[in-house]
């Protein structure tokens, strides 16, 4: 086995299979695929830390927004507490909604052919970046 991600990255181990014990009714979870796991997490860790940080004070905002959506979660599972959660994550769509667009065709248009840069900045693949902006370049909120 070797780790790989869908950026095209593939992991420099192999990790052997032991092909004695296996049988077609196995699952393949059966068999330690730490190894190459863990290089495909580090492969993520070094994609996100080339990516752009947000402001300090962004991070610390939307963390408090999911931590006080997840404590809803746990603390109040009715009609209402749903309700209220949905209006929240209305309230977050249409920031998207008004912010997401914009962004994205500014940054579509002035690194039209960057992807690769553009994909390290979002900390994510080039075809994922290529997905997000035109997710956002067309997002409309009614």
């Amino acid at each position: 086995m070797r780790g790989r991600c869908a950026c095209g990255w593939r992991g420099t181990s192999r990790y052997p299979i032991d092909w004695k014990k296996v049988r077609e009714d196995d699952d393949p979870d059966a068999y330690d695929t730490s190894g190459p796991y863990t290089e495909w997490e580090a492969h993520l860790d070094e994609l996100a830390e080339r990516a752009v940080t947000l402001p300090e004070d962004l991070a610390a905002l939307l963390g408090q927004v999911r931590e006080r959506l997840d404590r809803m979660w746990l603390e109040d599972d009715t009609a209402r507490g749903y309700a209220t959660m949905l209006r929240a994550c209305g309230e977050l769509e249409a920031i998207v909604a008004q912010v997401g667009p914009e962004a994205a065709q500014v940054l579509g248009r002035e690194h039209d052919e960057a992807t690769d840069a553009i994909a390290e900045a979002l900390g994510t693949t080039e075809k994922a970046a290529r997905a997000r902006l035109r997710h956002y370049e067309h997002l409309t909120w009614n």
